[in-house]
């Protein structure tokens, strides 16, 4: 498999997860509480699957590998995509901000959490586009097949010893659970 099918399978469940804060940031603006045992599963998916996991691959081999290849990591494609993740984390960190806010009493913040997730949502959908239409049909092209083996490989290292044994299926399993009760 290439590394780059590899990543856009994890886009699928990310762009499930996405639909999914899209259903619940509307229902916050619509004045339902949101569960913040909820919220805190989907920060850690997004914290763990999307950035430590599929960024730490796109980080850590994909991007390196192109920038080997002759692309810049300080303008183009590359940099944009590190700037949207940095963009992501910061994102991330207002979720969970707001959740902790929340927990402790603090009901104002609500609208903090939906429009974090707004945000975040919107940025994943254009940056999966972009990686999808732009920057993985370059790398197919500017990377052989032999060092696309070595991502592939380094891909599959850092699944199993940056993210652990299993973390996949747990979070496939959260996603099957939370599309089940708010994509019906």
């Amino acid at each position: 498999m290439k590394p780059t099918e590899d990543l856009m399978n994890e886009h699928k469940a990310i762009k499930v997860m996405a639909s999914i804060m899209g259903k619940i940031a509307a229902n916050i603006r619509n004045n339902n509480k949101p569960d913040t045992e909820e919220i805190e599963k989907i920060i850690d998916f997004l914290r763990t699957f999307a950035d430590k996991c599929h960024h730490g691959k796109e980080e850590t081999a994909l991007f390196p590998a192109l920038v080997v290849a002759g692309m810049s990591n300080e303008s183009g494609p590359v940099a944009v995509m590190l700037y949207e993740h940095d963009l992501g984390r910061g994102f991330i960190k207002n979720m969970a901000l707001s959740v902790e806010a929340m927990e402790t009493g603090d009901k104002s913040t609500a609208n903090q959490l939906a429009v974090a997730m707004e945000e975040y949502v919107l940025l994943m959908q254009n940056h999966i586009q972009k990686e999808e239409n732009i920057l993985f049909p370059m790398a197919d092209k500017f990377l052989p097949a032999k060092k696309q083996d070595e991502i592939f490989i380094a891909f599959e290292r850092i699944e199993e010893d940056v993210v652990g044994h299993g973390v996949h299926e747990r979070y496939h399993d959260l996603l099957n659970q939370l599309k089940a009760k708010h994509l019906v």
